[in-house]
Parts: C-alpha cells; sequence; structure tokens
C-alpha cells in the first residue's frame, strides 16, 4: 500500500460559502479547529515526509493538489514558499512533484497567474453553470451570487496563464444541461469533471434531491448523447463520461469513485493532520480524525486507520448488490461518501446506483455500435439494459456470499464508533 497523491489544505477557510459545501456546510464542523493557513514547519514536514514515502516506494513522481478552503487566499510569497520547497525535491532526490489547484477562481491575479507558470500548476475552476444555476448555491458570506467575479478572475486566468483551464461543476438538476455545457464552452475551458452533489443515506432528505425518479442519470444521459454527437475538434473533455467509456474497454486505472485499483490518495490538513478523503466528513464530526500528523508520523503510518484501509480499497471492498451488477468495474461501488448509513456504515450501495447504473448501460449501449468488432471481442464488453441489468442484479444477489471486509464496512456504524 502507499500514496501516489495528496490534497493539500494550504488554507483551512473560504471567501464564499457555497451552500451545498462538504466542508463547511454539513455534518463535520473540526475546520473551526484547524489553523487558518499552512505553517512553513508544517511544509518543511510535508516535503520531508514525501521524500521518505517515494523513496521507500521507489517513486519518482508525485502529484499534490492545491486544496481548501479557498487556496488562493494563501499569500502570493507564502504560496510560493510551498511550490519552491516541494520542487526542490526533484534536485535532491530526482523526485519530481506535479502540483495542481482547484480554486473557486475569484482571487486569481496576474501575479497568481505568473507563480503559477513558473511551477507549471494545473489549474481547476469551479463553477455550475450560468448565472442563475451558479448563483443558486455558490454564493459569498452574504448570499450574493458569484458568477460574476468567478468570470473576472477566469478572464485573468485565459489572459495570463500558459496552459488551458478546466472546470468542476456539480450537477444541478434544475439546469439545462446542454445549456450548462455550452456556457463552459463559451467561458473558454477547455475540460469538465461533473460531480453528484455530496449526499450520503443519512444526509439525504427528499427535500434536497430526489434519488429515486433517476433525475441525475436522466441529466447526464441528455447531456452525453449531446456531447457525444459533436465533432471531436469542437468537443470539450469531459472526465466522468471519457472515463466511463475507457473503464467499459477494459482499462485497469480508475478514479476515486470509478472503475479499478486502488485509491492512494490522502488528505493533509493546515495543521498537518494526515487523513483519507475530505468528503468523508458528510459521514459525521471528526469522521476523518486519526491522530496521524506529519510532525509525528510518516505517510505509511495512516494504513494503520481502517477508514484510510475502506477507502484505499472501496473499489474492491463492496456490498452484496454491487457484486451482483454486472457494470460493477466500470462504477467501482460509487463514490464511497455516498455510500455511507450510520446503521450499517459503508455496507451499502452509493445513493446513486441506479442512476450511475443506467448511465452506464446508456453509454456502453452507444459506445457498442461504434468500435470495431475486434475491441468488442476483446473487451468482451455487450449490450444490456437498464431493465435487464436491475434483472441480473436481483438473480445474482441470492448467489453471493459475505466476505471478511463486510465486517469492516459496518464496523463504521453509528454505534460502534460510538463505543470504540
Amino acid at each position: 500500500m502507499n500514496i501516489e497523491a495528496l490534497v493539500v489544505k494550504i488554507a483551512s477557510r473560504c471567501n464564499i460559502n457555497c451552500t451545498y459545501c462538504y466542508m463547511y456546510n454539513h455534518a463535520d464542523q473540526s475546520y473551526k479547529s484547524q489553523p487558518k493557513f499552512m505553517s512553513k514547519e508544517t511544509i518543511l514536514n510535508l516535503k520531508n515526509k514525501i521524500k521518505n514515502h517515494c523513496v521507500k516506494h521507489e517513486l519518482k513522481k508525485f502529484y499534490v493538489i492545491l486544496h481548501g478552503g479557498e487556496p488562493l487566499l494563501t499569500d502570493v510569497n507564502d504560496l510560493r514558499y510551498f511550490l519552491e520547497t516541494l520542487s526542490s525535491l526533484d534536485k535532491e532526490s530526482s523526485i519530481n512533484i506535479s502540483f495542481a489547484v482547484q480554486t473557486n477562481g475569484i482571487l486569481i491575479s496576474e501575479e497568481h497567474c505568473k507563480l503559477l507558470n513558473e511551477y507549471d500548476v494545473g489549474v481547476g475552476i469551479s463553477l455550475d453553470g450560468n448565472e442563475k444555476i451558479n448563483n443558486q448555491y455558490r454564493v459569498d458570506k452574504k448570499g450574493n451570487g458569484t458568477f460574476e467575479n468567478v468570470k473576472k478572475g477566469i478572464e485573468v486566468a485565459k489572459k495570463h496563464l500558459n496552459h488551458p483551464i478546466g472546470c468542476l461543476s456539480v450537477v444541478n438538476l434544475e439546469a439545462s444541461p446542454i445549456e450548462s455545457y455550452e456556457t463552459f464552452k463559451s467561458l473558454s475551458f477547455t475540460g469538465i469533471n461533473f460531480l453528484l452533489l455530496d449526499e450520503n443515506y443519512d444526509t439525504l432528505s427528499n427535500d434536497d434531491i430526489v434519488i429515486s425518479d433517476l433525475k441525475n442519470s436522466n441529466w447526464l444521459i441528455e447531456l452525453f448523447d449531446y456531447w457525444y454527437k459533436l465533432d471531436d475538434k469542437e468537443r470539450l473533455r469531459i472526465r466522468k463520461f471519457e472515463d466511463i467509456i475507457s473503464y467499459i474497454l477494459g482499462s485497469e486505472r480508475g478514479t476515486e469513485s470509478a472503475g479499478k485499483g486502488e485509491n492512494k490518495i490522502a488528505v493533509v490538513e493546515t495543521n498537518g493532520d494526515i487523513e483519507p478523503l475530505d468528503v468523508l466528513k458528510i459521514c459525521g464530526e471528526e469522521f476523518t480524525k486519526h491522530k496521524f500528523n506529519l510532525a509525528t508520523n510518516e505517510l505509511d503510518d495512516v494504513f494503520h486507520s481502517d477508514l484510510i484501509k475502506t477507502y484505499y480499497n472501496s473499489k474492491k471492498y463492496l456490498a452484496k448488490k454491487c457484486l451482483a451488477c454486472p457494470v460493477n468495474e466500470v462504477c467501482g461501488g460509487g463514490y464511497l461518501p455516498h455510500r455511507y448509513n450510520s446503521k450499517n456504515g459503508f455496507n451499502n450501495p452509493s445513493i446513486y446506483c441506479k442512476d450511475l447504473l443506467k448511465v452506464i448501460t446508456h453509454i456502453q449501449n452507444v459506445i457498442i455500435d461504434d468500435i470495431p468488432n475486434e475491441i468488442i471481442e476483446e473487451s468482451g464488453v455487450k449490450k444490456v439494459t437498464y431493465e435487464e441489468a436491475l434483472e441480473m442484479i436481483e438473480n445474482n444477489i441470492p448467489n453471493i456470499e459475505s466476505t471478511g471486509y463486510m465486517d469492516l464496512l459496518e464496523s463504521f456504524r453509528k454505534n460502534e464508533l460510538i463505543t470504540n
């Protein structure tokens, strides 16, 4: 077991207040006890622990994603110190650090762009669609919409950054998927990663989102059908669709929420705490806290945590319904935070299970008509309708035996956590 990437919270606060934010507006409010910014001492500890980990596991490339909160709240000089300190690992130990930053875009300045260019930092900007759609949930501390300020930041980035800008967008069912796509295109994004709203069985309410009527899958399918018919030169990259296609065709790689393989990512908080996926904060107060810190621990120490082990193996440690599903190697059981229930921990399919199944079977059936027979034979992919897949799951479930890891998944029940 090893880590190949870290999401580093160089700032624990944000300059806006998105109403759906998993960091500030869900169950876990532990951010309030975190330092607002990462200290130079913690940055040096981070550098040394990355070095030790890469040397031990013979890794020559390591990924660092600057995150928050809002990472650009960090003073530009402190941001330079961070990038310079970690970049020095290349000269000292032949470890190449690849940087990216996820930002809401409002604070981007020409000075930021020069610095990000200097260290070849990839940039993603969060936006949910046009002004009306974005301003429903992505608001400032006074409740005002943020679209125009983000748009100004995008213009600065377009003018001064040397590389393309990606977009991270949460699906809004009130938006037209095609209008949203065209909005992103008009803003000169080169790629989009669409995310489903971060909810689980405990946080879900019928007022927030309906998961039984397949609205999310219908939204994504409408977008896919539009996107897939576009000429390659006109088409923006949509990571969710590209990933699903590659997994259908047998790719062995995966992301945190789909495909195969392990999740070799951890999070470092501003105080140096090493934690699993930060979206798991939606599962409860201090849910991700395990008392591992850069000051006293190596990165490998986090694998003593059952939660880290569960996250690391989340695409293998699946509920019975997932094991019975014909597309589980494509969806990977869905995003781990979306599987949580205080009654039985993570031993559940995703709350978006039916949506994922419908989207995947739709995409699979569309692309089969367009790929050569030899690839179809090699990958073993076959057409299966959504309804057929549901029937296969029901028929297969009785034949699925319980496995040892299911006890681990259920160990995160609320009563178990209180007892322990």
